[in-house]
């Protein structure tokens, strides 16, 4: 049997409706998508351009104005540098055995939306966690309040001293500190009320936040190879990307690494953290960090930009095979163009 009903434009609008739905760092409220439709092809660079603030003078009545200010611009690139595909075959012995035999490729295809998704949104949370412009270190969530007094409310007044527009923010928890946030009377009392229908992972507000849920969000904890570690320094370098300033407050541990050593700092590519002790050994070495949990992030959506595109989706018959198959290209690319606008905590929640 062959595919008859396929039209490319439609279901890639489709498949994208998937991903638009499901999405939660990657979501309209999470993130921008200011120049989506800029994208053409992987591979594209969309340049991002900023103008500075103009100075604001006090005027004196009879007084001429001061020679008119040449602003300066500035340029950030939103590379569209992320693809990944699918290729899928659904057999006619398969189709055959079913009441609808479309139902199969639609649901594979929801599927493979779903995996699409798992995909972007990971890569975005850890975009957030590389380029956070506020670390607020380990939060211990093992007593349930602690999710509110010590994340929520400094993750607010860091944005309110970063004048982030507060109709605009969001915070996203994993499903272990969600759960404790759920054991704190403020928050089921501040929501047990509400109407605002649930999207996109929204479980409800606190302190001006839309409290969002995802598994998503970046395990802090981990070991580290190839770290490479100096005699007498605090610091710890690896390849870009490798640190976060979600790591902020854990424990680092490792052959030659100075005793209680915690992480007090990351650069801004994630290439060299530096801890509180210094090493006694030069080497790369694997080192552990410990002591935190997944990464809670709090920011606004004019912070991160987002564009994706379903760039090539084809649907066709394998030549040696009886069945329906399709396959298509998704592209997207993300960038953090106001770090001050994001804050970012790793949240232990078991003891």
């Amino acid at each position: 049997m062959a595919i008859t009903k396929f039209i490319p434009e439609v279901w890639a609008a489709n498949l994208l409706g998937v991903l638009d739905k499901s999405l939660v760092f990657g979501s309209d409220l999470v993130t921008n998508r200011d120049y989506e439709g800029d994208i053409t092809a992987f591979g594209d660079t969309v340049h991002i351009t900023s103008i500075a603030d103009p100075t604001i003078s006090a005027y004196t009545k009879d007084t001429n104005l001061s020679d008119p200010q040449a602003l300066t611009d500035d340029e950030q690139l939103l590379s569209i540098d992320q693809a990944n595909s699918f290729n899928f075959q659904i057999d006619d012995i398969d189709k055959a055995q079913v009441r609808s035999d479309g139902s199969l490729m639609q649901e594979a295809t929801r599927r493979a939306g779903f995996g699409l998704r798992d995909s972007a949104d990971q890569r975005i949370a850890n975009q957030m966690a590389l380029s956070a412009g506020n670390a607020l270190g380990v939060i211990d969530a093992t007593t349930a309040t602690n999710v509110y007094d010590l994340l929520i409310v400094p993750a607010s007044v860091a944005l309110d001293e970063a004048n982030v527009p507060e109709e605009l923010r969001w915070l996203i928890l994993s499903p272990s500190a969600y759960g404790k946030l759920q054991l704190d009377s403020r928050f089921i009392k501040a929501n047990e009320s509400g109407t605002r229908a649930l999207q996109n992972g929204i479980v409800g507000e606190a302190a001006g936040f839309q409290i969002l849920k995802s598994n998503n969000a970046f395990q802090s904890n981990r070991a580290i190879a190839a770290v490479t570690t100096a005699n007498g320094a605090k610091t710890y370098t690896a390849a870009a990307g490798t640190f976060s300033q979600g790591d902020v407050g854990l424990a680092v541990t490792g052959t030659g690494v100075g005793a209680s050593s915690v992480i007090e700092s990351v650069n801004a590519t994630g290439s060299v953290a530096t801890g509180t002790v210094n090493s006694s050994a030069s080497a790369a070495v694997t080192v552990t960090l410990a002591g935190g949990g997944q990464l809670a992030y709090a920011g606004s959506s004019i912070a991160t930009s987002y564009a994706q595109q379903i760039l090539e989706l084809e649907a066709y018959r394998p030549e040696k095979r009886f069945a329906d198959a399709l396959k298509g290209l998704h592209v997207h690319g993300e960038k953090v163009v106001r770090a001050a606008a994001l804050a970012v905590a790793s949240v232990k929640t078991a003891a």
